[in-house]
Order: structure tokens, then C-alpha cells, then sequence
């Protein structure tokens, strides 16, 4: 270490890496995880003219690990020095924008907001079936984020548990109790809740993995650890991790880290998961349900996911419909997992501490690159403002911006008001708890009047009937006929002429228009999801190609749907309009065709029903949701003020006290303030840019944290040099208008 080296044994080295080797290394892998030590050592054999061995890259990895170690070791002396050594420090902290509260606040309904969802890129291959035996490893160095397996096994109960309770609050003999150890509790407790509730979750087990029963979630005994589960803030900074061991993406993951997150911050929050529907029943039965409701805490579907949702959990869970959250889709996790999937191909068949240790760095690099572009711009030669990949204040100031003076305009103009809009909403909502789910249910007690052929019921006893009699009414098919009709308590047979007949021949058309409108809706909300997946990144040539076809295949089929769909809407009382793909692309995705099947035609006279009013609705939603997304950047734009100013006086004040007795930890504080203060200067710059934008109606300069004096504004002055900055820059702005205008 003296010489700027770490040798790859502890007694008599034979390899040494120096220390700029090693970080730049660190550096290299945060902006490009896919680069393996394997791919470092050989570039260096290159570079220094050897050949490679694969002992080389043990040896890097060694010194590599003691290299982490150290930097462990310093950042921990360096939080020391700072205070931030303090129990849930780093959580408490770990995005400025979310957590650094300051007194006097505009009221924010949630106090953050939270992504959370699995992924299974993550996965880790026991080495125990690669290899036949493991060499024990004592390394544990994961950092204060992640949860451990003991403390997520505690809620591996929790579906269980309340399945029993439900049952035994509802007085359920022992027998049906005792049929819940062997039967899927999950799905039993589905079916005892109301009928309303029933219809939703049921197409969301069709179309979400994760939200099947727990026993069909399984992983191949090949993988120890199945990938991992996450919960992000809004602006990409990770919360908390776990890993899915041995398991699909069970309950108990998002259970364990609800109650860290409520464990932690004690404040309400609002967080986004695809399968919220079926969560939200098993949250507020679990053991965590009255703290979710102590603190108010709450949840919504994806903002893309949730348009795979039927209408009736769209307008219950959906995020465009929540009070609170802003113009947030809640796609976070998409998008870090996009970045963290990097790491599979060097991790899957790594050790458990190095895939730890991987995915913590990654992580810590992106934790640190989503602070420094919280407010990011980029100034192109006329000076004129361009907002990048990455911006986010910024960007989403001025999407809320022209949301707003765009809907406005348009809504001053229609004829219903915004009360009118949430009856609307309401009433939907109604609907499509009580009608809609009665003739779902109707739908299934008509599907066992029919069969692939069109006959009727009397067809069908004719040919039985028939049958049997040929062989003396003896045989076993004639007594299944007898049963089946006196279970089904029939007394008289239809006419081809019956009114019920007629009515029942008329219900099953109805029903055939219904599943033709399913299997469209199926089919491109498939398509839908396959055109997502090809854009992301990291994806191999094989399923690049594979999911090429599938979409060319998903094509054909949806033209013969629609072909099937308009033929059964021309055989209706009165006849449905037929289909075009035009009208299909127009639907707000899945949402829409539970209205596209309806049959009854006074429901489409309802003023929910009109297109043209859904289109407003959706504007007057949008409109709203901007709102009060200008409400969370105009708190979040202080918050970020008072940190940087907290910050500067925290740094300074440590390096003068360590300059005396620690001089190197001081000289490790400074270059670390060096590099924070430089992105901190590129922040005020920015922000200065997003207060001179027409509208801004947020404060100009720092605020005070809870339990802070007021030597902490008046130390620097900063509160009223901000602002001064902010009329300068105003000043100018105008001047360099009224040139240009000349």
C-alpha cells in the first residue's frame, strides 16, 4: 500500500495492482457494468504485451476485493466525520428531493412516492449443483438497504394467516379451515370475497404472473437466488432490496418492504405496483394493517401496466385517477432494471458476497447519478434550453406547465365542469361494480347452454334421447342425461319458437360478441406488451428475432378477431358498428373495450359513455394531475436548495475540525466536496432556469429542516442571494429579448 499497490496474497505477493489500476476499474464498470474482470484483465494483458491466464483474473479479483474493502472503510470514516453515522442515515437521506423536509411546506397529500416490483435478471446459480461443494464465505458487507432473508421471512405467512382469520371472523367450520393447509390460500380467499371483487382479480391472475397464487410461483432448483425485489423514489434513487430466494415474485417481498419503508420514515407515501389490485386485498388483511392506515399510506397501478388492467381496476387503481400522485407513471423499476440487468451475465455465476458487492456499487453509482441530474440541462449555442435524457425537475416543470395552459383552454370551452367529470368517474365506477359483474355472471351460467356447435338444449336432449332409446334407455350416457336435467330442473323442453328460446339464442350471440371483443382485447394488449419488450435494451439476437415473428403472428391473428368481432356485431339487436384498427389504436389500451363489448344501449346513452366526453374526462384528469405535479417540484426545488446548503456548511465545518488531528481524512473530505460542490453549482444554475420559466409559483430560495436555527440561513446569506441571482438572471434574460427583437 505504500507503493500504491495491493498484492494478490497477503504474504509474498508475486502480482501486484496498483490503485489507479483498481479504480479505474471502479469507474470504467459504473458507466459500463457489462465489463467484466475477466474483460479488464485481458485488455491489460494486451496492453502490457503477456499472455493471458485465467489465474490473472483470480488474482485482480482478490485485490479487488481488498480494494472495496478499503473504500468500505473510508466511506465509513468519512460519515463519521460528517454525522451520518446515525441508525437509517442513509435511507433517511438517500434522496434530497423526497426526504429532506423543511418546514413551512405547501401540503403534499404523500410524502414521497415509491416504485417497487421484482425482476429475475438478478439471478444467482447454486454452486453447490455447478461445482458439487462450496468453500464457505464469512463476507457480509451489504449495505443498510437491503433486507435480509430472515427479516422478509417473517411475512412468508401473511396470505395464510389472514385467509384463516377471514374464516374464522366469518364463523367457517374447522373442516373448510383445515382444507386451507392443503389448498391454494390465495385463491380461496379470492373466491369469499363479494362478487364484485371476484371478476377483476381474476383477469389480473390471467394476465400477471405475479399476482397467480403463491404456489405456482416456483423457480428451477438450479437457482439459489431467483433475482431480486426493489422499491425506488420517483426520481430512480433506490430505497430498499431484497433477494427472491428459490421463488417467483411472492407476496411476502412487497409485504417486508412496506414495513420497512413505514418502519422507517413514518410518513404517509404512495407507491406503484402492477398488481396493486390484488396486493391492496392482502396488505389490509395482513399484520400491517393498521399501520397502513395510521399513516395513510396508499398505492396505485403502473401507469403502463395499468392499461392492461380491466376498466374496473383502472378507475379503482389506476395512477391517473389518484388524487396525490402527479403526472408520475410509477414505471421506475422498468427503467432501473433496464440499467441493473447489465450485471446478469457477470453476477449469475459469481459468488453470493461478489453478486452483493456488484449490485451495491451499481446501485451507489446510480443512486449518485440520479442526484446529479435532478436538475440537469443542457445550453446548445443560442442559448436556448434543451432538456436532456435524465433531466427530471426540469422536465417535468415544464411538461405540468404545457399540460396545463393546454387542457385549460380546451375544458374553459366544453360544457361539463370538473364536478361533473368526477360524478362521471363515480357513477363508471358503480356500473361496473354491480351491472357489469351481474352479466358476467350471467354470461357464465349461459355458457353451459351452449357448445362449439350452436345447438340448443332440446337439440341436444333430442339426440341423447334418441341415442339412448336405441339402446333400451340402459346404458350409463341416458342416466347422465336424466341427472343432468333434473339438476338443472327442467320441467318442459323450448320450441324452435319459445320466446325463451329466442331470448336465450339472442343471450348467446350477445356472448359470442362478448368473447370475439375478449380475444381482440387479448390479442393487442400481447402485441402491445412484445412492442415494449423489443425496445428495451439488453436483449439477445435470439429473442430480438423470436419476438419479431411472434409480432408478425399477432398481427394476422388480430385481423381475423376483428373479422370475427364484426361479424357477431352485425348479428345484434340493433347491430354494433363494426371495428377498424384505427378505432383500436384510439382506445386508451385495454381500458376501453370492457365499454367497446357492452350490448345494453342504455348504457351508452349515459354522458360517461360518449367518446367525446371521455376524451375531456381524460384532459380534465391530466389537467388535475399536473396540478399537482407543479405542487411537488415547487417543494422539491427548496428541498434540493436547503440540502446544497447543508451540505456546504456540513463539509466545511468537518474539513477544519479534521485538519488538525486527521489531515488525510480531511484531504478525503475535501475531494469529495470538490466533486459534490461542482454538481451542487450546475443545480443552482438550473434551477435559477426553471424559476424564470412563465409560471413558476414556487419559492426562490432555501428552506429551514425541522428543528434547524436561524444561524443556518443567515450563516451564508444564501436565501437572499438566490434570489438576487434569480432577478439578475431575469434582468438579463429580458435585455437579451429586447436585442434580439431590435
Amino acid at each position: 500500500m505504500h507503493h500504491g499497490c495491493i498484492g494478490a496474497s497477503p504474504i509474498k505477493p508475486t502480482i501486484a495492482i496498483t490503485l489507479r489500476t483498481l479504480e479505474a476499474y471502479r469507474q470504467t464498470h459504473r458507466v459500463c457494468p457489462r465489463l467484466s474482470i475477466h474483460a479488464e484483465v485481458k485488455k491489460l494483458c494486451h496492453m502490457h504485451r503477456v499472455r493471458y491466464h485465467r489465474h490473472l483474473a483470480e488474482q485482480f479479483r482478490v485485490a479487488y476485493d481488498v480494494y472495496m474493502e478499503i473504500q468500505r472503510c473510508v466511506d465509513a470514516r468519512v460519515d463519521s466525520a460528517l454525522g451520518r453515522d446515525t441508525p437509517n442515515w442513509h435511507m433517511l437521506n438517500a434522496c434530497p428531493a423526497c426526504h429532506y423536509v423543511v418546514d413551512e411546506e405547501p401540503p403534499l397529500q404523500f410524502a414521497f412516492l415509491v416504485s417497487m416490483d421484482g425482476n429475475n435478471s438478478a439471478k444467482l446459480v447454486d454452486l453447490i449443483l455447478r461445482r458439487g461443494n462450496e468453500r464457505p464465505e464469512p463476507r457480509d458487507h451489504r449495505s443498510a438497504v437491503w433486507l435480509t432473508e430472515e427479516y422478509v421471512d417473517h411475512f412468508q405467512h401473511e396470505i395464510l394467516n389472514t385467509q384463516q382469520r377471514s374464516r374464522r371472523a366469518q364463523g367457517t367450520s374447522s373442516f373448510h379451515e383445515a382444507a386451507v393447509e392443503t389448498d391454494d390460500a390465495w385463491v380461496d380467499e379470492i373466491e369469499s370475497s363479494d362478487n364484485s371483487s371476484a371478476e377483476p382479480v381474476s383477469i389480473c391472475i390471467d394476465r400477471w404472473r405475479n399476482a397467480a397464487p403463491e404456489t405456482r410461483k416456483r423457480m428451477f432448483a438450479i437457482f439459489r437466488k431467483s433475482g431480486i425485489f426493489v422499491s425506488v423514489c420517483w426520481h430512480g434513487v433506490l430505497l430498499t432490496i431484497c433477494d427472491m430466494v428459490r421463488s417467483g415474485e411472492l407476496m411476502k417481498y412487497p409485504l417486508a418492504t412496506i414495513h420497512r419503508l413505514m418502519e422507517v420514515y413514518q410518513q404517509p407515501f404512495l407507491y406503484g405496483y402492477d398488481i396493486k389490485c390484488a396486493f391492496e386485498k392482502i396488505l389490509l388483511r395482513s399484520s400491517l394493517s393498521s399501520s397502513v392506515r395510521r399513516l395513510g399510506v396508499d398505492g396505485v397501478v403502473n401507469g403502463f401496466h395499468g392499461h392492461a388492467h380491466n376498466r374496473l381496476c383502472q378507475v379503482q387503481h389506476h395512477c391517473k385517477y389518484k388524487t396525490g400522485a402527479g403526472k408520475e407513471d410509477f414505471e421506475t423499476c422498468e427503467r432501473t432494471f433496464s440499467e441493473s440487468n447489465a450485471l446478469a451475465p457477470e453476477t449469475r455465476n459469481s459468488s453470493e458476497f461478489h453478486r452483493h458487492q456488484a449490485l451495491d456499487q451499481h446501485f451507489w453509482f446510480m443512486a449518485a447519478d440520479k442526484y446529479a441530474s435532478l436538475s440537469t440541462l443542457l445550453f446548445s449555442s443560442q442559448n436556448v434550453i434543451k432538456p436532456i435524457v435524465g433531466t427530471f425537475i426540469y422536465n417535468n416543470y415544464v411538461q405540468a406547465l404545457n399540460c396545463i395552459a393546454m387542457h385549460e383552454e380546451f375544458l374553459a370551452q366544453f360544457p361539463l365542469s370538473g364536478d361533473d367529470f368526477e360524478a362521471d368517474l363515480d357513477e363508471e365506477r358503480r356500473y361496473l361494480q354491480t351491472t357489469y359483474q351481474a352479466a358476467c355472471h350471467e354470461f357464465r351460467t349461459l355458457d353451459l347452454r351452449m357448445n362449439q356447435q350452436g345447438y340448443g338444449r332440446k337439440e341436444i336432449a333430442d339426440i341423447t334421447r334418441r341415442r339412448t332409446n336405441a339402446s333400451n334407455k340402459l346404458t350409463l350416457k341416458m342416466d347422465a342425461v336424466e341427472a343432468f336435467e333434473s339438476q338443472m330442473g327442467l320441467i318442459d323442453h323450448w320450441s324452435p319458437t319459445d320466446p325463451r328460446r329466442v331470448a336465450a339464442q339472442s343471450r348467446i350471440i350477445n356472448r359470442r360478441f362478448h368473447q370475439a371483443a375478449d380475444d381482440v382485447e387479448r390479442l393487442v394488449v400481447m402485441r402491445l406488451f412484445e412492442l415494449t419488450k423489443l425496445q428495451m435494451s439488453g436483449l439477445g439476437y435470439k429473442l430480438r428475432t423470436q419476438i419479431s415473428k411472434a409480432l408478425k403472428t399477432r398481427a394476422t391473428a388480430i385481423r381475423h378477431a376483428v373479422g370475427r368481432y364484426n361479424k357477431y356485431a352485425a348479428q345484434l339487436e340493433p347491430p354494433r358498428p363494426a371495428l377498424s384498427w384505427d378505432q383500436i389504436a384510439e382506445f386508451t389500451f385495454a381500458g376501453e373495450f370492457d365499454l367497446l363489448c357492452e350490448t345494453d344501449e342504455q348504457v351508452h346513452a349515459k354522458r360517461w359513455a360518449d367518446p367525446t366526453n371521455r376524451q375531456a374526462a381524460t384532459k380534465y384528469f391530466d389537467l388535475q394531475r399536473s396540478r399537482e405535479e407543479i405542487t411537488r417540484c415547487n417543494v422539491e426545488i427548496v428541498r434540493l436548495l436547503t440540502k446544497m446548503r447543508d451540505d456546504e456548511l456540513d463539509h466545511t465545518a468537518a474539513i477544519v475540525a479534521l485538519e488538525t488531528h486527521d489531515p488525510s481524512l480531511a484531504a478525503e473530505v475535501q475531494r469529495r466536496w470538490d466533486c459534490l460542490s461542482s454538481i451542487n453549482a450546475g443545480h443552482k444554475s438550473h434551477i435559477r432556469q426553471i424559476q424564470m420559466l412563465p409560471g413558476y409559483s414556487g419559492k426562490f430560495g432555501p428552506g429551514i429542516q425541522p428543528g434547524g436555527g436561524e444561524e443556518d440561513v443567515e450563516h451564508d446569506g444564501l436565501g437572499m442571494g438566490e434570489i438576487n441571482d434569480a432577478l439578475d438572471g431575469l434582468l438579463q434574460c429580458l435585455e437579451e429579448t429586447s436585442l434580439g427583437e431590435e
